[in-house]
């Protein structure tokens, strides 16, 4: 069954940094429509789409002992983890080699937050300046690998729960 998680959750968790790359190679992170939208809901459906047919397949395999709800969920959460670490470190590859993107990417951020805090007018004159500061003190600590890899995993953890629990349920009322 590990051998089944590990493989599921770097498939996935590739197709998934896949999306990771689209967003940040082609600086989609720029504009503000619903295209630029797609690689971060594609990354949370694929990994969806990954825990639900690893549960699915588990399910209809012959083995010693059936599949309870605790073993399902504990190689569910394998499987999302796996997909999570694959993203963590496609995030890690283009801060650490690729780092005009992600530089450009910081910039971009920083900009937009400035911008926000300049036409801001419940903020006064005099502290607009050191509210950039904090804001771009924010972006630098919020944008690093750490930060993402956090966030990655409660996402990838949440959705495997979540679909675990319901096509589990779902199955066992059948």
């Amino acid at each position: 069954m590990l051998k089944r998680a590990v493989i599921y959750g770097l498939a996935f968790g590739s197709l998934s940094a896949s999306m990771v790359l689209i967003f940040l190679m082609n600086e989609l992170y720029r504009q503000r429509n619903w295209l630029s939208a797609l690689p971060m809901l594609a990354n949370i459906i694929i990994v969806g789409v990954g825990v639900y047919l690893f549960i699915k397949g588990s399910m209809k395999i012959t083995m010693e002992k059936p599949l309870t709800l605790g073993k399902a969920l504990f190689w569910s959460l394998i499987v999302g983890l796996f997909a999570s670490l694959v993203n963590v470190g496609t995030y890690q590859y283009i801060q650490n080699n690729k780092s005009n993107v992600y530089q450009t990417y910081i910039s971009v951020q920083k900009e937009a937050m400035k911008n926000h805090i300049l036409a801001d007018s419940n903020i006064l004159q005099t502290d607009k300046a050191v509210k950039i500061q904090e804001a771009e003190k924010s972006i630098d600590e919020n944008f690093d690998w750490g930060s993402f890899a956090r966030s990655e995993i409660q996402m990838s953890l949440s959705i495997a729960l979540i679909i675990t629990l319901l096509v589990y349920l779902t199955n066992s009322k059948r």
